[in-house]
């Protein structure tokens, strides 16, 4: 290779992480199980908690950008710097899923077999002051992504694009380099993936803005969040409405109900992992398949059954029928869980959809996988590919 990599920083936001999540534990060991997490003691859970997932995004990003073996991945799969950032902000957002799943089953063989109703545990309310902090920071790290993807856009449009690792146009549908062989890099290209991590936009390079467009007329912060209502809606409900929830606004009730809404949380990782394999450009791959299939199971048994089931036995707990159960409830419970309910059947509606199309297609997108295979025997040939008509029209929406 032309340049030695370097590793440091790599390690040093490794450390950064750990470290951050260390403390967060240590924090915790003296308490007893039934103590309530102080707002001090919160504020500092969900500092460490912004250092923690701004300090592993760091160290993803470095990993596959600065690394050898980051450098082999990122070649292989043509990875342009926006899709790096979209890799390592699904894998982050797996990550956190599974701590909410381990917090929230740890919390749910606590509680549940004590007292459904009254039971407590500190690690519920702990985990909610640390996962609040992702959901704000995962709104700037989505932005991140979509000015990642309009710089590349405008620059296109300017004829200024040079980035080797921008090109993953010619990558066939197994996520490799179409007849071409092993795939050959000049020196120029090695250049550019070492200062691949210099193009991911940031407000000191006046790529990214909170309020008025930056530089070369990427869309603000502010924008971006007002063209995804839904999203902010998800991630502002989750991160404060459900902190403050959990930690003052129960009533008096214990943790088992809210243990079920941390394992909520299980089929997120097999939702990043399908958009990751999309990026990679796997879509047709069995990996694409079999992971399409478990996130689907997880999603209906954790998001769209588990709400009804936890319903239902509450009911039982007080003895009540059903609907009556529910119906009695608070006004604000009854609207948090529509609030969290419906917004999955819809999710979950899209993914029946997707599943229908990839098991059972129809005849124009037989067509259309027919017109995908020659595109990409064409860019085999050397031809150009338009990139990826999704990532257009969002980008398009907001400029």
């Amino acid at each position: 290779m032309a340049e030695k990599v370097n590793t440091r920083g790599c390690v040093f936001s490794l450390l950064y992480s750990v470290g951050s999540f260390g403390l967060a534990c240590a924090s915790l060991s003296t308490l007893n199980p039934s103590d309530r997490i102080t707002v001090q003691k919160g504020a500092l859970l969900i500092s460490l908690g912004f250092v923690y997932f701004i300090a592993l995004t760091e160290f993803l990003n470095k990993l596959l950008l600065r690394t050898s073996i980051g450098h082999n991945f990122v070649k292989r799969y043509r990875l342009r710097v926006s899709d790096v950032l979209d890799i390592t902000n699904k894998l982050v957002s797996a990550v956190q899923a599974a701590f909410s799943c381990i917090a929230g089953l740890f919390v749910c063989r606590w509680s549940c077999p004590r007292n459904f109703l009254h039971a407590s545990h500190f690690m519920s309310e702990s985990y909610a002051w640390f996962a609040a902090s992702y959901f704000f920071y995962d709104l700037w790290s989505m932005y991140k992504i979509y000015a990642a993807e309009a710089a590349i856009k405008i620059k296109s449009k300017l004829g200024l694009q040079a980035n080797p690792i921008a090109d993953n146009n010619n990558v066939g549908n197994n996520g490799t380099a179409n007849r071409g062989g092993p795939l050959k890099v000049d020196e120029t290209a090695i250049r550019g993936q070492l200062q691949a991590l210099d193009d991911i936009p940031s407000v000191e390079q006046g790529t990214l803005s909170f309020v008025g467009p930056s530089k070369m007329g990427i869309p603000s912060f502010a924008k971006y969040l007002a063209a995804h209502p839904l999203m902010v809606f998800h991630h502002l409900f989750i991160g404060s409405y459900g902190l403050v929830v959990i930690s003052y606004l129960r009533g008096g009730l214990g943790d088992c109900v809210f243990s079920f809404m941390y394992m909520m949380e299980l089929s997120t990782p097999f939702v990043s992992f399908r958009s990751i394999l999309s990026v990679m450009g796997l879509k047709q791959s069995k990996a694409y398949v079999i992971n399409g299939l478990l996130m689907l199971v997880t999603f209906f048994w954790c998001r769209v059954f588990l709400m009804p089931y936890v319903c239902y036995y509450y009911s039982q707990v007080v003895n009540k029928p059903f609907l009556e159960a529910v119906w009695n409830l608070p006004w604000g419970c009854k609207v948090s869980i529509l609030a969290l309910f419906l917004p999955q059947l819809y999710w979950f509606r899209l993914m029946v959809r997707g599943a229908m199309k990839v098991f059972f297609p129809s005849k124009t997108s037989r067509r259309g996988k027919n017109a995908s295979s020659c595109a990409n025997d064409a860019s085999a040939n050397g031809e150009t590919i338009k990139a990826s008509q999704s990532k257009d029209s969002e980008v398009r929406s907001l400029m």
